[in-house]
């Protein structure tokens, strides 16, 4: 069914579910999977302080997902993207990687959570999947 598929990670369960699930797509139908996780620094802050550190939380998170692809015989794209300037948005980072890479489909978590208002999505999730150009699965 799907032959390219992107997922965004950050490290959260969540994020991590939704790897899961895209490792089960490509086990069944062979999809390749490239998996992307995404610097933008925040306003107002040291970017090169935030980027070095970021960077090796990104590269932890992308060895992590890698090394599970791997054990389930999936060999996976990683892919770093450092955003130098803080005029974006993770989620329009992840749908111009979607756009640029001619994903077929995205597997992205939701940054769930309960409480009295019930499950809420996260901003990243719902921003994306409202933009990005092909099938979205969002995870919880």
């Amino acid at each position: 069914m799907f032959k390219n598929i992107l997922v965004p990670l950050d490290g959260s369960p969540a994020s991590l579910r939704a790897l899961d699930l895209a490792i089960e797509f490509s086990m069944r139908d062979g999809a390749k999977l490239s998996l992307l996780y995404v610097i933008v620094p925040p306003p107002m802050c040291n970017a090169k302080e935030y980027v070095d550190e970021m960077t090796k939380v990104g590269n932890s998170v992308l060895e992590v997902a890698t090394f599970k692809c791997d054990g389930c015989g999936i060999k996976a794209r990683p892919v770093l993207k450092v955003v130098e300037e803080n005029r974006t948005s993770t989620a329009n980072e992840i749908v111009k990687e979607a756009v640029e890479g001619r994903y077929d489909c995205v597997v992205i978590g939701s940054r769930g959570y309960s409480g009295e208002m019930g499950i809420l999505m996260g901003s990243v999730a719902i921003s994306a999947a409202i933009s990005m150009p092909c099938t979205t699965i969002i995870v919880r």
